[in-house]
């Protein structure tokens, strides 16, 4: 006789692209029905704008896109039926936005998609690489190739 999974918490760090998707996907089945997916968004300007005289007009824009991103994204598709979702626009370094709403979230796990930018900027950092290192619970990395054969169906 097999147990039914209890309704899992999911965090989805969500930037619009088609990796960001099928990480959504991916956390929709996770979830599964009466389960809960925080699909988090964070923005800030890059550091080298700190201090500048055009850094809040700079993160003003990068909050725009935020919320465009988050309003624009259709939650009614067939394969994200079953939670429910939350949306959250977070000012600040990705990973660890999408940390803190894991932790105060008391999500199960962590999912994001992989970017596919290539070694130089895996080198320089990157978001699934930094949450890898400071997440307290699962993250789910859903590589490139997932996101594209996800697309093709």
């Amino acid at each position: 006789m097999a147990s039914e999974r209890r309704p899992q918490t999911i965090v989805v760090g969500y930037d619009g692209s088609g990796a960001a998707r099928a990480a959504l996907a991916y956390a929709a089945r996770q979830a599964g029905p009466g389960g809960r997916v925080y699909v988090v968004h964070a923005y800030h300007p890059p550091p080298d704008f700190l201090g500048s005289p055009t850094y809040q007009d700079m993160l003003s824009h990068h909050r725009g896109r935020g919320e465009t991103l988050l309003s624009e994204l259709s939650l009614d598709d067939e394969e994200l039926a079953g939670p429910e979702y939350e949306t959250e626009l977070i000012g600040g370094p990705p990973a660890h936005s999408i940390d803190s709403v894991a932790r105060a979230r008391d999500a199960d796990e962590i999912v994001v998609g992989a970017r596919g930018l290539g070694r130089m900027r895996a080198l320089l950092g990157s978001v699934s690489l930094e949450l890898l290192h400071i997440a307290d619970r699962p993250v789910v990395v859903i590589p490139t190739a997932a996101a594209a054969n996800a697309a093709g169906h």
